[in-house]
């Protein structure tokens, strides 16, 4: 109540004004936050998608590199697993046939590294003959015989210091860019009989590298010794920021830093420590991202005109329509009854609320008119209500007289009888005003009617009944199972030998109440509930009557999936279900 008053005393908002101060509020000052907002988070997106699509390019393409690696790491094995080059030299020691020794090498190499692309060149030597040199270089790369003589002049004695010590493993030596793998093959008893030298094809290996995104120059490392150096440009780049620092993160690791970008990895291979470092292009990775940021400032900014013509849209659309609407509201507060707006085009959705608006005008104005003589009708229906409530009491009272006196008489059956009708008639009394009673109260109907007309039947009646006891003390409507039973007496047994069951049962959150009879239902009787129940024709005998009454109460308490349907079931019985809910909505 207090809150009631409270409102009342507010003085309403205009709608304009209350647009007005929505955009301001809702739209512009929010719109500089945004702004703000946007700035920041495009910022960090754009820069965590940029780190992201480099970091995972770079594994990529490290990947790449080291998937080539390591097929010519297992290229090289072949020398040591094949023991075509270890028999050649078996047989050179027991006939001493140099040429066939050189044929055996040659062929076996050439078949095995020359068409490789991973391989400029490929040189074996004997350890008891070190000065000769079998070799061949590739014919799928770049490459001539000036690999084979640089390895001779520059990386001869390096390779074989490193021979020493490798055993059945793999080394790598790098001499002025040039990257040689180095294998040495042993025989059974793991004693080198020769050295295998592979110079490995840089641009071919480390190809991958220039797929990365903003890619400007890249440098290889292998255990801390640059083996690939690019143009110069990233080797300058790792001495500058110091980029050779230990990496913990297995994958690449971006850096953003003294005005340069770069992507760096670092990856164990056959013992030997290999970091990729690639240099990129700072100026254009955040001209990007500047340009998407002023992309998105635009966009901004250009809300604003947008804004301007929302509110001019919503003035004109809206709040136009809405005040004729309210002016003619006070029309008709003011006793204008039948006033009508004219059509608003607008919209569809205030088209319709014209005509709706005016169609209820018209009927308003039609209702008040009949309000005079309905009012009068209403006072008449009073007087009869009374003189029908006054007769039924005097009929039972005169009934509980006639009851005494059968008593007295010692006829126990009038008596009875006199009690059944007392009952019924208590029950279309309901003195107490209840519209909803216990399912256990409403039985008593139903016996007490059933006791009547087994008096009338005699034997030729039969009632059964199964009920559900947990169901009893749940609240039904009044007077709606003793008319279905009184009409499948009425027209299902129709004098005849007969028998009527009651079922009552939980379904769910329904309650089922069904009235079985024998009785056999003809085309018109079908026709006929079809039509009393779909209410398209209006009853006339009481019994009927009933029916009709029934399901139309039952919808209106419960609703439409609730009611009186009345079906022949696949025995042939006549069966009348009444479905009602057993939730405490409707107690």
């Amino acid at each position: 109540m207090i809150e009631e008053k409270r409102n009342r005393g507010k003085k309403p908002k205009r709608l304009n004004a209350s647009m007005m101060r929505l955009l301001i509020a809702g739209w512009l000052i929010p719109l500089v936050l945004l702004i703000t907002s946007v700035f920041c988070l495009v910022s960090q997106r754009m820069d965590r998608l940029t780190r992201e699509n480099i970091q995972e390019s770079a594994d990529t393409a490290a990947e790449i590199c080291e998937m080539r690696l390591i097929s010519s790491i297992q290229a090289s094995r072949n020398a040591s697993y094949i023991p075509e080059i270890k028999e050649s030299w078996m047989r050179y020691l027991e006939d001493g046939n140099e040429q066939e020794l050189y044929n055996g090498v040659y062929s076996f190499i050439s078949q095995m590294y020359k068409y490789d692309e991973n391989f400029l060149s490929t040189m074996v030597y004997f350890r008891e003959n070190p000065e000769k040199v079998y070799y061949i270089y590739s014919s799928v790369a770049d490459s001539d015989y000036d690999s084979v003589r640089f390895f001779r002049e520059n990386a001869r004695a390096e390779a074989d210091a490193l021979a020493e010590g490798i055993d059945t493993g793999i080394g790598f030596l790098t001499v002025k860019d040039h990257l040689y793998m180095i294998r040495n093959i042993v025989n059974r008893d793991f004693v080198p009989l020769a050295t295998i030298v592979m110079e490995l094809d840089q641009q071919v290996i480390f190809q991958s590298l220039k797929g990365i995104g903003w890619y400007e120059d890249s440098c290889v490392f292998f255990d801390g010794e640059c083996v690939y150096p690019g143009s110069g440009k990233a080797v300058a780049a790792v001495s500058a920021t110091g980029s050779t620092r230990p990496q913990e993160r297995s994958g690449s690791v971006y850096y953003d830093e003294k005005g340069r970008s770069f992507v760096s990895r670092v990856k164990m291979l056959e013992g030997h420590e290999i970091r990729y470092f690639v240099l990129l292009d700072h100026k254009a990775i955040h001209y990007e991202r500047n340009s998407m940021m002023i992309l998105v400032l635009l966009i901004l900014l250009l809300t604003i005109p947008l804004a301007a013509s929302i509110f001019r849209f919503l003035y004109r659309n809206v709040n136009g329509p809405v005040g004729r609407l309210v002016e003619a509201a006070r029309e008709i507060e003011a006793g204008n009854y039948g006033f009508q707006i004219e059509p608003m085009q607008e919209s569809a959705e205030f088209t319709y609320l014209t005509g709706a608006f005016n169609a209820m005008s018209r009927k308003l104005k039609t209702q008040f008119e009949q309000i005079y003589l309905e009012e009068l009708a209403l006072k008449d229906a009073d007087i009869k209500a009374l003189q029908s409530q006054i007769n039924p009491h005097f009929l039972n009272n005169t009934l509980e007289i006639i009851n005494w006196e059968a008593r007295m008489n010692g006829n126990e059956r009038v008596s009875s009888m006199i009690e059944a009708l007392s009952t019924m008639l208590e029950a279309t009394l309901n003195r107490k005003r209840q519209p909803m009673i216990p399912l256990s109260e409403e039985l008593e109907y139903v016996d007490a009617y059933c006791y009547i007309i087994g008096q009338r039947f005699g034997d030729k009646l039969q009632f059964d009944r199964q009920i559900d006891e947990s169901l009893l003390d749940r609240k039904v409507p009044r007077l709606i199972i003793q008319p279905i039973v009184e009409n499948a007496v009425e027209h299902g047994i129709c004098g005849r030998q007969g028998r009527i069951g009651i079922r009552i049962y939980r379904d769910g959150d329904r309650m089922r109440i069904e009235i079985v009879n024998d009785g056999v239902m003809t085309k018109e009787d079908r026709e006929k509930i079809d039509s009393l129940l779909n209410e398209k024709e209006k009853p006339e005998r009481s019994v009927s009557l009933g029916i009709y009454n029934v399901n139309k109460r039952l919808k209106i308490i419960y609703g439409e999936d609730c009611g009186l349907t009345i079906k022949t079931d696949r025995n042939g019985l006549t069966v009348s279900t009444i479905t009602v809910r057993t939730d405490e909505t409707t107690d």
